[in-house]
């Protein structure tokens, strides 16, 4: 079944995740739920942005009042829904650290050792091609061990 969503349908799940589950790193959540997030993030960031510009000058080396806060404001949110939305594919939430343990022997090594240094960094981008590739997933149909399938948004 195909189902269409609104802007303003889209709007209440990115609302939904602030006001009912920011710190639920528990459960699981639908590939509506966790992209519609994203996709309202990025909107509010660039709009946010814009008006750190008109207002203050828009600066890549000091903080950027509007921007950076709401940048702050969504981070918990934001990991909390990719360990759900891995929960929802059948995977534990610890794949949105996986990208990450390369990349602190690779930038320790980058200097020192180029060529070791460079593969480790490569995995980063080919662990991080992986985990987005599961966040694309579709979900597991029935309930498994972190739930039962979310039918609702």
């Amino acid at each position: 079944m195909i189902r269409f969503f609104t802007m303003s349908n889209s709007f209440q799940i990115f609302v939904n995740v602030l006001k009912n589950n920011y710190f639920n790193f528990s459960g699981r959540v639908n590939r509506p739920g966790y992209w519609y997030f994203y996709l309202w993030t990025i909107i509010i960031t660039i709009i946010l942005i814009i008006l750190d510009e008109l207002l203050f000058g828009y600066s890549e080396e000091s903080w950027n009042l509007f921007s950076d806060s709401f940048g702050l404001a969504v981070a918990i949110p934001s990991i909390g829904l990719a360990v759900r939305r891995f929960h929802d594919t059948n995977r534990t939430g610890w794949w949105c650290l996986i990208p990450i343990i390369p990349l602190i022997p690779g930038l320790l090594l980058v200097n020192d050792f180029p060529i070791l240094g460079f593969i480790l960094i490569l995995s980063v981008f080919i662990l991080l091609i992986a985990s987005i590739v599961f966040l694309c997933q579709k979900s597991d149909p029935k309930a498994n061990k972190y739930g039962p399938c979310p039918t609702d948004i």
